[in-house]
This record gives C-alpha cells, structure tokens and sequence, in this order.
C-alpha cells in the first residue's frame, strides 16, 4: 500500500477501441490526480499516451522509463488507475515490474491497490493481471474461430494472390476475383509444366515487366488458390483444403504436372534435410559472442598428443573460445537452480483453474455441437446417394466428402475439448510445474532435439557466453513469474533467482535485436 511523502509519476492509457467505454485519458488522469491529493504523494511528471499494451514497446512507455533511469531517486511509485492501464500481457507485466523494482519504482494502481508482500495480495495482484490477458487471449481465439469459419465456407481472406483481386459479393462478404493478371499465371504454369525451366521464365517475364525472384515463382506454383482451394490452418500448425468460391484459374492436370517437375527436380539434386546437431555442439546455432553478439559455432581441434577437443568459439570476432564440455556444465548447473516452491504451486493452481473458469464460459454448448456433428453426417449420407444416382460428378462427391469429414472431424474434436475441459487445468499443471521439479534430470537424459527445446524455451532471447561471464537479457516470462512467487526471492539484494547467470537489461547494442522487455540486474557469473 503507497504511504504519504512518495513521489510518483502518473500514467493514462487508452486504446482506439476503449474510448468509449469510460477509459478516458481525461478521465483517468482526473482519478490519478484526486488520489494524489489524498494521499499527499506528490506528482513528478504525467504521461498520456494512445497505445495498446499488449507489450511494453510503446514510445510513452519507454519515456517514463528513460525518465526513470535518468533520474534514479526522484521517483517512488508509477501510478495507474487499474492493472490493464499498465499492460494486458500478465507475463511481460510481472517480468517490467520487476524491472521498474531494480530502479526504486514500485507500480501502484488507484482502483484496487497492490499489496506485495501477503500471499492473498500476491494472489489479487496476480489476477488483477491476469484477466486482462484471458480477455486477450480470449478475444485472438475468438478472431482466429471467425477466421476459420469464413475459411471453411471457401473464403479467401487477405490480399489477393497474384492473378486476382479483392471484391465483395451480393452479401458484401469479401470474394477474389481474377484480374487481368490471370492470363500471366496461366502463362507461368504451362510453361514449366511444358518443359521451361523457371530461369528461363524469369527472363522472359522480366522482358514483359513482371519481375519474379526465384523464391517467388517457386512459392506461386505451388499455391492451390489457383485450382480453387482453400487452406484451414488448425492449431497444431496441421490443416486441410477446402473447394473455394472463387473461380479457379489453373486446372488440376497442369498443376499437378507442375507439382511433379518440382518433385523429380529435388530427387535428380539430391536434396537432404538439414545435417542433426551431434552431441558435442548440441547448443550450435543458440549461443551469442559475448564480445560481438553474433551467433557462435562449434568445431573440433587436434591437440599436441594427437586427441580431439569440441569448442565453441567466434567466427567473428575472434575473442570467444570456450570447451563445449565447459558450457554445458554450465547450462545444467543453472537448470538445476530452477526450484518450485509450495507456494508457487498453490498460487498457480488457483490462477491456472481462474483462467480455465473463464474460458469455459465462452465454449459452446455441447448440444449445438451434436447437432452440428448430425448435420454433416446427413450431408455425407445424402452426397454418397447422389453419387450413386449419378446426380453429381466424382469430382463433386470427392470435394464435399472431403471438406465435410474434414469438418466433422473438427467438430469431434471440439466436443471431446469441451467434455474434458473441466479437468485440463490439472493436466497442464500437473504436466507442467511437475516437470519443472525433474527439470534437470530430463535435460541431461532427453535427446539433443528435446534438449534444444528445453533450452529454447528457456533463454528466450539465447544465451550470451564470454570468457568471464554467462548472460542473457531474458528469459522465459512464465518461468521467471514462477521463480518470482518463492517466498526467498525478496530476500535477494538483487531480486534475481539465479547465481550462475546474469540477468542483464542493459546489454550494449552489438548487432542483436532490440527486446521489448527485460529484467536488469548486476550480477555475472564464471564459465570456469
């Protein structure tokens, strides 16, 4: 709870779309101001800005905290109305108000103030966070559904593909169209499916003003919009094809006779996957100079006695060379730091179930559902008689029966979500917070694959190796959120959970991207 004598700085938000719905800079900034004026704090500075907070890249945000690194003890608190003012992402929250903490600054908002320091406020402050980000989360599954049922209608959403253009059909619903270009494309395809080869389109498209790169030709003769399909992508990253609306502009024979040069072209190369990581530089590829932030590599080198050493080592810049034994050692000794304490188990469990709570709210029934599933059976049933009667064509009969199993098959799956979706909170923590515990003992005994998945997951923004140290400007959000709820965190000057790994959000600029948010602290560690 703030007390009198602080000193804050005030910050209104607002996004394009809450204007009207009593979220008004003006209005905000009135609350912030009268709460001041109650609580004697005095006010630094105040900041309005217009911008979405599902992250911290916002240029107001990133004044305040310029601000408060230039003027380190000036200021005591940042004061927000209510947590969504602040950020709707829970994760880079928690991670940014441990950042602001490493500068003085504790976040403190006026509608329903934040107690750090017992378990029931960690709790509230937790899902104060965290509804913001279900509604999110909620609203993008939301979109992403709409999305998909437009699609499995045999709408093509977006910008158009080449040879066609975005128009609206007799219910104002988004349709392509071919444009004047589809003569072009049916020019590309018969000419490779004759025997050109794509460099020689090129040239001759180049001569007619059409400038393609080899990578998209390549990509444009494969894209079945072209014979009429559609393409659902589920969330597994796995989908299927669906007959579209649109008119389809290349027949099925020429492009699968185009599908088939493209086939024996890579078996007459020789085309392999990429080589595996082999044990010894299993990091390869996931490790950054220290000196110049470029990725480093692996090699073996021949000792005196004739022996073979593995070393990581800079290609760059020279300066970075260490013994791949070395690093990994090191890399197990920070995974066996990750602890889970009772308390963060029970605290999870509560926001874990919370989240699930409110999503099932927004499942559909699951008699709509059944009905749904009926339908589509009847459907199958009545083109598989039409078939027979010779009403409609195979081509026909192949294209509905593929794209109604293809729904049906959704919608099992939709159901079977939903009838076990009371539970699925204790599978994911269960599965998840218990394999924390293991973590260690998993690393060491998984596969490369899995381990470079592990590690990924991880060092979010890769791991920084050097002669002296071993850094990283982030890691995972929910496993620092994790760490952050042990009750022995607050007992560390720093406020960092690890020993052996820096944590540093003031890494220099040397050629690595720019993160959004980070956790700054002082402390490095030795690779030897």
């Amino acid at each position: 709870m703030v007390t009198q004598n602080k000193r804050a700085i005030l910050m209104a938000r607002v996004s394009s779309d809450e204007q009207a719905k009593g979220y008004s800079l003006d209005i905000q900034e009135e609350k912030l101001i009268n709460y001041c004026k109650r609580h004697n704090i005095e006010i630094v500075n105040i900041y309005r800005e217009d911008h979405s907070a599902k992250d911290f890249n916002r240029p107001k945000y990133k004044q305040i905290l310029q601000f408060i690194k230039s003027n380190k003890g000036l200021v005591d608190l940042l004061l927000v109305v209510s947590p969504d003012r602040f950020s709707r992402d829970m994760m880079e929250a928690f991670v940014e108000i441990k950042r602001l903490k490493n500068y003085g600054v504790e976040l403190q908002t006026t509608d329903q103030p934040l107690d750090y320091n017992s378990p029931q406020g960690v709790f509230s402050f937790a899902i104060g966070f965290a509804t913001p980000d279900s509604d999110n989360r909620l609203r993008k599954i939301k979109i992403t559904e709409g999305v998909r049922k437009a699609k499995s209608t045999g709408r093509y959403l977006g910008i158009a593909p080449f040879g066609y253009k975005n128009a609206r059909d007799t219910e104002n619903k988004p349709v392509i169209i071919p444009n004047e270009k589809a003569s072009v494309v049916q020019h590309i395809f018969r000419s490779i499916a004759g025997g050109k080869s794509q460099a020689e389109l090129r040239a001759e498209l180049k001569r007619q003003g059409y400038n393609f790169s080899t990578s998209t030709l390549s990509d444009l003769l494969r894209k079945k919009v072209y014979i009429g399909k559609i393409f659902i992508k589920e969330d597994d990253g796995c989908g299927y094809f669906v007959k579209g609306l649109h008119e389809a502009i290349i027949d099925t024979n020429t492009f699968e006779k185009v599908q088939a040069i493209f086939e024996q072209y890579k078996r007459k190369k020789n085309f392999v996957k990429a080589k595996s990581f082999s044990e010894a530089f299993q990091l390869r590829g996931l490790l950054l100079c220290d000196t110049c932030g470029r990725k480093v590599t692996g090699s073996k080198s021949k000792s005196r006695n004739g022996s073979l050493h593995s070393y990581y080592h800079c290609n760059h810049c020279k300066q970075v060379r260490l013994k791949t034994a070395e690093v990994h050692q090191k890399v197990e000794t920070i995974l066996e730091e990750i602890k889970v304490s009772k308390g963060a188990k029970k605290l999870f469990d509560l926001m874990v179930k919370k989240l699930f709570e409110k999503e099932s709210i927004k499942k559909r029934p699951v008699k709509k559902i059944e009905e749904e599933i009926e339908l589509y059976k009847k459907r199958i049933v009545k083109i598989q008689d039409d078939y027979a009667d010779g009403l409609i064509t195979a081509k026909a009969f192949n294209e509905s029966l593929e794209r109604f199993e293809a729904i049906s098959e959704k919608l099992r799956k939709e159901l079977s979500d939903n009838n076990s979706h009371l539970s699925e909170h204790q599978h994911y923590l269960k599965e998840g917070i218990n394999a924390l515990e293991q973590l260690p003992l998993f690393y060491k005994t998984s596969s490369i694959e899995v381990k470079r998945q592990i590690f990924g997951s991880i060092f979010s923004e890769n791991l920084i190796i050097g002669k002296e140290k071993c850094r990283t400007t982030k890691i995972n959000e929910a496993l620092w959120l994790i760490m952050a709820t042990d009750k022995d965190l607050n007992k560390k000057e720093t406020g960092q959970p690890f020993k052996n790994l820096e944590l540093s959000g003031e890494v220099e600029n040397t050629g690595v991207e720019p993160v959004t948010s980070c956790m700054p602290c002082k402390r490095s560690s030795q690779l030897s």
